[in-house]
């Protein structure tokens, strides 16, 4: 996949005609894989390149002046994510203050003209330029590309959107997210050493130090799996304080891996999480931990055997 960045001081003119999907896609979930959809659909008519244009950094950073915003998933693993669905271009805008106070028409002439558009797909609700006065009809009144507007995509009778996917992690109901986003919610990082309590009572965790900053799962264990070198792996994570024997003002993120005895400090792995398991407890003793770790191996493995995903 072709990756380009796109500053309006130094903007990046596309020789191939592209058709294209805009806005920001955390978490690419299944509303914003229908546009992506409509833009494959559409290239393999019109003969053009299938392209996602997108922002780098949140535009909330510049808009609202946050910092560190907790996303559901990495510009480096959306890319990855459209790459999968059929996209070929990926253009990021620099979205910084001089983009920002571009009106819609300077946006039109200054951003999107110089793409080489054919077609440009957006969702009904779609906003851009200054204090978000563009919108899906101020696309249609313009004469540079063709226009497809997607309406809402709904799940139970609400929308399918990243703030409420974001609202269910919190929630730790990590099924509905599955079903919402088309995939099982992932936190990326590598492993980082611990003070190896586990491993002395025959229960290894390995500690993720994520590399991005994620919307967190609530605290509590949870079902799910660990790549590791390529290969997945059945696991039990903790996100929590860890209260028994070492307790953090910060929350941890812990995974026993089943199956598994390897020395992987400093590898990148990948956490999944398919189910709440329980919540977060203190235990009185080792003993009682491991009768309870036990358990919850048990579960996960019955949990992978019913859904056929050992």
């Amino acid at each position: 996949m072709d990756i380009l960045r796109f500053n309006i001081h130094t903007p990046v003119v596309c020789s191939d005609k592209i058709t294209a999907c805009i806005g920001y896609f955390d978490g690419l979930h299944k509303g914003h894989q229908q546009l992506v959809r409509k833009v494959v659909d559409i290239a393999k008519q019109n003969n053009t390149i299938p392209a996602l244009i997108t922002f780098d950094p949140d535009p909330w950073v510049v808009v609202k002046k946050l910092r560190n915003i907790p996303h559901l998933t990495p510009m480096k693993y959306r890319q990855e994510i459209g790459e999968q669905l059929g996209i070929k271009k990926w253009i990021i805008l620099d979205f910084q203050e001089d983009m920002a106070n571009l009106s819609y028409e300077q946006f039109h002439e200054l951003v999107l003209r110089p793409l080489n558009i054919s077609t440009l797909v957006c969702g009904y609700d779609f906003h851009y330029a200054h204090h978000g006065e563009g919108n899906v009809k101020t696309l249609l009144q313009q004469f540079y590309f063709n226009v497809e507007v997607i309406d809402e995509i709904a799940s139970e009778d609400e929308k399918i959107s990243s703030t409420r996917i974001e609202r269910l992690v919190k929630e730790g109901d990590m099924e509905k997210v599955t079903g919402l986003m088309g995939r099982v919610y992932e936190l990326c990082g590598v492993v980082k050493s611990g003070n190896r309590i586990g491993r002395k009572y025959g229960f290894p965790t390995a500690n993720l130090k994520l590399c991005n900053s994620y919307v967190l799962p609530k605290c509590g264990v949870y079902i799910g799996k660990v790549l590791v070198k390529n290969q997945w792996y059945m696991a039990i994570i903790n996100v929590g304080h860890n209260p028994s024997f070492n307790y953090q003002d910060n929350i941890s993120i812990e995974a026993y891996i089943l199956d598994f005895n390897q020395m992987i400090y400093d590898m990148e792995v990948r956490y999944q999480f398919y189910a709440y398991l329980r919540d977060e407890k203190h235990f009185d003793g080792m003993d009682e931990l491991k009768q309870q770790l036990t358990k919850d191996v048990a579960s996960a493995r019955a949990y992978f055997q019913k859904e056929g995903n050992v």
